[in-house]
């Protein structure tokens, strides 16, 4: 049992288990590896948040928060393995309650099982407990060579003598793919087996780990690490990136083995990330000393292209780059814009040329998918949400129903550091084929309880200004897709 702080500015809807509500709310996770001989090693991975649980004087005199946690693991009904356990918080004298984190590890045949976990707070009187439920799957270490799950860390320090360790060192879990400002580094764990069995016992192969654009899947920046490894039965991976500049985004943790002949043999992803607003410098002096010789900004010689493609940047702008923006929109002075549309692009990558030809390719696409009589593609609210959140996962157009204005739902899985997020667009009128974003369940986006009503402006009679369903069988179906996305 180990009781460490976490980090209470991590945002819960990006967790990757979260209860809902109860008397403690917790985060679970659970990861596979093996050991020398091939035996699986299911770790299940338990938070408990601050503020949940019951904060009271102990025999002592401190503050403590107390826990008593029960894993059960089964299989067609048979119970295969069980943990009991009661978690301690640190004992204070102050009011400052900090999360708590659990592990249990448990040896399994390879197979499909049922796992639950209940936990009920020591510190309160009745029996309230909260039940996760889950199935687990327990696949078998495959032949040849292969990458265990990848273990976001808090830390990783040498085990004490005695503890249960990977490979001598203590992995403290980091139950969240979500990295907020406040943490720098990225650490990570996980193993390589059977290289010795794909490349030879002590033969050569290249090892790397890279971080990469989700989307892109090209390695961003300096974040790639490359080392000569050699054949064995098992090749753990403790590392570690400086991700203080990593700015937002989604991104990938790759790690690869490549043969001697740059083949790749093997690879495994983890999805993260990134919120790190940075404010960009725009100073006027340091701009001025910007040599645009062989600049990919230098070659630009019509101030009017060069603005349109400023202009396209909005949608990722930050407040200054908005200002600055509008600012050459106006003046049209051909080398400020060269100067800021270069700082623009190298302020987000080391490869600005590259940076912009990418997010370039998706203003042309929603140019022509979205752009409407008087307004081009990335300024309608289609647009801008394209570029500023990518492709929706689903969209479910509905420019013909009856009863209802032209409208389309947008479901993103993933939106910012935000999951299962939604947008509804519709078009208020039917003269310029705008459509106009309508309501989002998105923190920042226009949030309209009345949504549903003014889809069916002018079509349904409405009786009550604070109504907020026509209450007509059209009506209950766009709710019915808005909250249940197809």
């Amino acid at each position: 049992m180990r009781i460490i702080s976490f980090f209470a500015v991590l945002i819960l809807a990006a967790w990757p288990y979260q209860f809902a509500h109860g008397a403690v709310e917790a985060v679970v996770e659970t990861r596979t590896f093996y050991s020398p001989d091939g035996s699986p090693m299911v770790e299940v991975n338990m938070a408990f948040l601050a503020g949940t649980m019951a904060f009271i004087t102990n025999d002592r005199g401190f503050m403590q928060s107390r826990v008593e946690v029960i894993t059960l693991i089964e299989q067609a009904g048979v119970i295969k393995a069980f943990g009991k356990t009661e978690v301690s918080g640190p004992e204070r004298l102050d009011s400052i309650q900090v999360d708590l984190l659990h592990q249990e590890f448990f040896e399994l045949e390879p197979g499909s099982y049922d796992l639950t976990v209940e936990v009920r707070d020591l510190g309160l009187s009745d029996s309230t407990h909260t039940t996760y439920q889950a199935p687990l799957v327990v696949g078998a270490l495959p032949k040849g060579i292969s990458v265990s799950d990848i273990l976001l860390a808090e830390r990783i320090t040498p085990a004490p003598d005695g503890e249960r360790s990977h490979y001598g060192y203590t992995v403290v879990p980091l139950l969240t793919d979500y990295f907020p400002p406040t943490l720098k580094t990225l650490s990570f764990y996980a193993e390589v087996h059977g290289s010795d069995q794909t490349v030879g016992k002590d033969s050569l192969y290249l090892l790397t780990y890279q971080i990469e654009g989700f989307e892109s899947k090209a390695v961003f920046g300096p974040y790639k690490r490359s080392i000569r490894a050699t054949g064995k039965p098992v090749e753990p991976v403790m590392a570690e990136f400086d991700i203080e500049q990593l700015p937002s985004g989604n991104y990938v943790l790759a790690i690869e083995a490549l043969d001697r002949s740059g083949n790749l043999l093997v690879r495994r992803e983890q999805f993260i990330q990134r919120n790190n607003p940075i404010t960009y410098n725009y100073d006027l002096q340091a701009m001025d000393r910007l040599d645009l010789d062989g600049k990919f900004s230098g070659a630009f010689t019509n101030a009017d292209t060069l603005a349109e493609h400023i202009a396209s940047l909005t949608p990722i702008a930050d407040p200054l780059e908005r200002k600055i923006i509008a600012d050459r929109a106006k003046d049209r002075d051909l080398d400020l814009m060269k100067r800021f549309f270069y700082s623009f692009w190298g302020n987000r990558s080391t490869d600005p040329e590259a940076a912009w030809a990418a997010y370039y390719q998706e203003v042309v696409k929603v140019n022509k998918l979205y752009g409407c009589r008087v307004l081009k593609g990335y300024e309608t609210d289609r647009g801008r949400v394209y570029l500023q959140y990518g492709p929706p996962n689903t969209m479910m157009d509905r420019f013909n129903e009856m009863g209802t204005l032209p409208y389309t739902i947008w479901h993103f899985y993933r939106a910012g550091k935000f999951t299962n997020r939604r947008f509804i667009f519709y078009q208020p009128d039917r003269v310029t084929n705008c459509f106009q974003l309508l309501h989002s369940d998105m923190p920042g986006e226009v949030n309209n309880p009345q949504w549903n009503i003014l889809l069916h402006t002018g079509l349904v009679p409405i009786t009550d200004v604070q109504q907020t369903d026509p209450g007509t069988i059209e009506s209950d179906r766009v709710r019915d897709f808005f909250n249940s996305p197809r």
